[in-house]
């Protein structure tokens, strides 16, 4: 009987620990009385079509009775367009073409493209849409939008807020991210007509009727994903851009060295996939740092004047047929960091404009990476249930580019406001709203949202030194990334705000004239020290970049879970003993501290012990920006575990460093 009532016992353990790895019933407790489950993950998605509609007259004469159409009989492709006189002949509206100004702003509403100054969209090649998550544990919800557009700013991501809190006031919070599309309708501003110098438009390109449209769809997608909740297991992964696929890089500091190297640098693929508790796939997201503009930025005139989802529409629709469920393309921290593109490219024979802006080059690069994330989804880890929130600050930060002041000025930003002490001024304050987030998903995986092209140099990490810095004179910014503690950390760039490139502000340097500094550029776009830039004049400025890292940092310290990493000011330790900002080639870390009479700790990823008179405290492994650990140093590396606790080493600031010699 003993020996049968062991068995039974045994039994009842591996069906009950089967049954809890399948995710099917609550631990038992002691003494046969069942625990309160831990509550799962719910899960909901939605996609909602966001291309503008086609002209409709019946529609038309609704939306515009002061407009008569006998008077303004110009041909439109669209619905939201105000009815003009084509009285140049040129088939769609161009100034001075006389319009009806209905809603009294100053210029002709109308879908421009946001790939180039005065394309006025001509047809739909491929719809663009608007993709959400809802993501819930116990009563709270956090939603995830990713839009196609290349940037919303702050005014209308409010307005999204605002309408979700009527449509579903269970959401906690929502961020919007656009994924950087550059073949969809302006809603920057700066891509209106008449063009001016081939560099922006007089006029803004936003139409403030599609702005309330997709205002309305965002909120839209929000609401259905919520809708579509159910129980869900979710899992996650990180692995390299794939072999057959090469992201383009912008030569521009810090990017790149003065080689035109990449050296600062995200080149990891995140993973986030959502299933059913019975395995059927809802949702499969991918966070990349790249552009999307093989469309927007063609040369083939042809091509010029399409709306398209680019390369991230092929991949959700391959992504789809590989895996199943929704597909989502969640762009990250993407400065400087232009299109991906197959390795080798499709030939020019595969059509006009190929391989650079050609729909055959962005179906290919798409379903590369659609097929590379479906090769992952099997080996991808599942996250534990636990708290999901939205945590976001919101603060003011200088306008200091002196084009992007005329442009506000200009009226080229929308509705967006300036704003002086916190209060709103019209176009003629100091400063912008903006803000940041930070989404708590479990304990395993957090999103870090920033609110413009933010380089990798800043997000990530860099090893430049202050004798590199462009502007020596600035602050080196915090690292967001290091300050995260899940062991997922996805960015989401151009998140509920477009600020443009956000670059460290010591890296900052541009030609006299568009910022008010010291730190300029030659007639080469080459600054004091001969590095490269050239993207700064799409940027509110260089203080904007600091504040949005030592704001963003600030959220992620306040979060709980594991221990926080140590940051330290310090130096990579060579083979030789020598020091080095570079990880290349390390077999160590010093940071620099009051231990050891102030000489600070050394510790290696090898079994050295002994470096001249200093013996090392401790061995560990490389990490890289993620805290993920490595084998070997690379570029990517950026500190050390050691016994369990991560160290980030700064290698930006001078420092008095003791002098090792040789290992022993």
């Amino acid at each position: 009987m003993a020996n049968r009532h062991a068995v039974r016992i045994r039994v009842v353990s591996l069906l009950a620990l089967a049954l809890l790895a399948a995710g099917g019933v609550p631990a038992l407790a002691v003494g046969g009385a069942a625990s309160a489950p831990t509550p799962r993950f719910l899960v909901g998605a939605a996609r909602v079509d966001v291309s503008p509609p086609p002209f409709d007259p019946k529609a038309d004469a609704a939306a515009f009775p002061l407009c008569p159409a006998q008077a303004f009989d110009g041909p439109r492709q669209f619905a939201f367009e105000e009815p003009y006189k084509d009285v140049q002949g040129a088939g769609h509206f161009e100034y001075p073409d006389p319009f009806c100004d209905a809603n009294r702003n100053g210029r002709w509403d109308g879908i421009y493209i946001s790939g180039g100054v005065d394309h006025v969209a001509e047809r739909v090649h491929d719809p663009i849409d608007a993709r959400a998550i809802a993501v819930s544990h116990g009563a709270r919800t956090a939603v995830v939008v990713s839009v196609v557009a290349q940037g919303i700013h702050e005014t209308y991501t409010h307005r999204v807020r605002d309408r979700l809190r009527t449509l579903r006031p269970g959401i906690t919070d929502v961020i919007v991210s656009a994924n950087h599309n550059e073949s969809s309708p302006d809603t920057v501003g700066i891509y209106g007509a008449p063009n001016l110098a081939d560099t922006v438009g007089v006029r803004s390109g936003i139409d403030d009727y599609y702005m309330s449209f997709l205002v309305d769809r965002v909120a839209d997608a929000a609401a259905a994903a919520y809708d579509a909740r159910q129980p869900a297991v979710l899992s996650a992964a990180q692995f390299p851009v794939p072999s057959n696929v090469e992201v383009h890089l912008s030569n521009n500091f810090p990017t790149t060295n003065d080689k035109g190297q990449g050296v600062a640098l995200d080149p990891k693929v995140g993973v986030l996939t959502a299933r059913t508790t019975a395995g059927t796939p809802i949702v499969t997201l991918m966070s990349m740092a790249a552009h999307n503009q093989e469309i927007g930025h063609s040369n083939v005139p042809a091509l010029q004047g399409d709306i398209s989802s680019d390369w991230p529409g092929f991949f959700h629709r391959r992504l789809e047929q590989d895996v199943g469920g929704m597909g989502m393309f969640l762009v990250a921290d993407n400065g400087s960091i232009e299109d991906p593109q197959t390795v080798p490219p499709v030939p020019a024979s595969a059509g006009p404009g190929c391989p650079s802006g050609c729909y055959a080059q962005a179906q290919a690069t798409g379903e590369a990476l659609a097929d590379a994330v479906a090769a992952q989804v099997p080996s991808t880890k599942r996250l534990r249930p636990g708290a999901v929130n939205i945590r976001r600050d919101e603060f003011y930060v200088p306008l200091e580019n002196n084009l992007f002041k005329a442009a506000a000025v200009a009226g080229l930003f929308g509705d967006r406001q300036t704003f002086a002490a916190g209060v709103p001024v019209g176009p003629l304050g100091p400063d912008v709203r903006t803000e940041v987030g930070v989404v708590d998903v479990g304990p395993d995986l957090q999103l870090l949202a920033n609110p413009g092209e933010a380089f990798p140099a800043l997000m990530v990490g860099n090893h430049w030194g202050v004798e590199d810095a462009s502007c020596p004179d600035r602050p080196n910014p915090p690292v967001p990334t290091w300050h995260a503690r899940a062991a997922y950390r996805f960015n989401v760039g151009l998140a509920d705000d477009m600020l443009g490139y956000l670059i460290p502000a010591w890296g900052f340097s541009t030609q006299p004239g568009v910022i008010t500094t010291t730190c300029f550029n030659d007639q080469n776009d080459k600054d004091q020290r001969g590095h490269q830039h050239k993207l700064e004049s799409e940027s509110v400025g260089p203080t904007a970049a600091n504040d949005v890292t030592e704001h963003l940092t600030a959220l992620l310290d306040t979060a709980p879970g594991r221990p926080a990493a140590e940051i330290r000011t310090g130096r990579f330790v060579l083979a030789d003993g020598s020091l080095s900002r570079s990880p290349v080639g390390a077999v160590g870390v010093w940071l620099s501290g009051l231990e050891h009479g102030g000489y600070g700790l050394l510790f290696t990823a090898d079994r050295t012990r002994l470096f001249g008179s200093h013996w090392v405290d401790g061995h560990g492994a490389f990490v890289d920006y993620d805290a993920v650990a490595q084998t070997a140093p690379d570029l990517l590396t950026h500190g050390i575990a050691v016994g369990g606790r991560t160290y980030y080493v700064d290698v930006y600031p001078d420092v008095s460093a003791p002098t090792f010699g040789p290992p022993a």
